[in-house]
């Protein structure tokens, strides 16, 4: 059987609360880069990409998710906010390398599928920004499609 691994890592969300007061991967990279996974996560999005240099110091060819939009509030990201965070992690991430995510997700008791789901259109508009400046194909996002919008 052929599958690709990921290793979820994750600050908890119980009833959007945060766990930890200061969460940094820090101590924990270098560990987390040696786990027998092809992907690791990382929440970025709720530490404003703190931790976006401790990438720099470590040598891997895993996968590097990061999470751009943050679960545990209720305010969407701009789409502008999620492309600066992207520009930041590919400073220290080839892009063949890094795959964009949500810090952790949306599910059990966390955020309504309303804010949920504007914080996945933000998320796919600030990914299309960046692809456009790399030359890479955009993804269709039809949930900002004009056309399928409500008439005034």
């Amino acid at each position: 059987m052929n599958a690709e691994i990921w290793l979820h890592t994750c600050w908890g969300n119980p009833a959007q609360q945060r766990l930890v007061d200061d969460p940094s991967y820090q101590r924990s990279m270098a560990y987390l880069l040696e786990v027998d996974a092809d992907v690791v996560t990382f929440e970025c999005a709720s530490t404003m990409g703190r931790d976006l240099p401790l990438f720099a110091r470590q040598e891997t060819t895993k996968k590097l998710a990061i999470g751009v939009v943050n679960h545990t509030n209720t305010v969407v990201e701009s789409p502008a906010s999620v492309a600066d965070l992207i520009r930041r992690a590919l400073e220290y991430v080839s892009p063949e390398r890094l795959i964009i995510s949500s810090d952790c997700g949306f599910g059990r008791e966390g955020i309504s599928r309303r804010i949920a789901f504007h914080k996945c259109v933000a998320l796919v508009q600030g990914t299309n920004i960046v692809r456009k400046e790399l030359g890479l194909p955009e993804a269709t996002v039809r949930a900002a499609d004009p056309r399928f919008a409500f008439a005034e």
